[in-house]
């Protein structure tokens, strides 16, 4: 099983908009998808200055998936 990476940015004026952020590499485990979270949140204000990441979590990719 794969895991990958994803982030949730939030609009700062309106906080209720949200977009899922999906990182397009797929890591062999929990920890190491868990440190790509982490850096996709740190880069969200440098590719989105109107959106500040709100949560992150790792899905578990099922053998043949790409995306769910």
């Amino acid at each position: 099983m794969t895991w990958q990476a994803i982030v949730v940015a939030c609009y700062l004026a309106n906080p209720s908009l949200c977009v899922e952020l999906e990182d397009q590499s797929w890591y062999p485990t929990q920890e190491k998808c868990q440190v790509r979270a982490f850096k996709m949140a740190e880069d969200v204000h440098k590719y989105m200055k109107t959106h500040k990441a709100k949560s992150w979590r790792c899905r578990p990719m099922p053998k043949g998936k790409l995306t769910q």
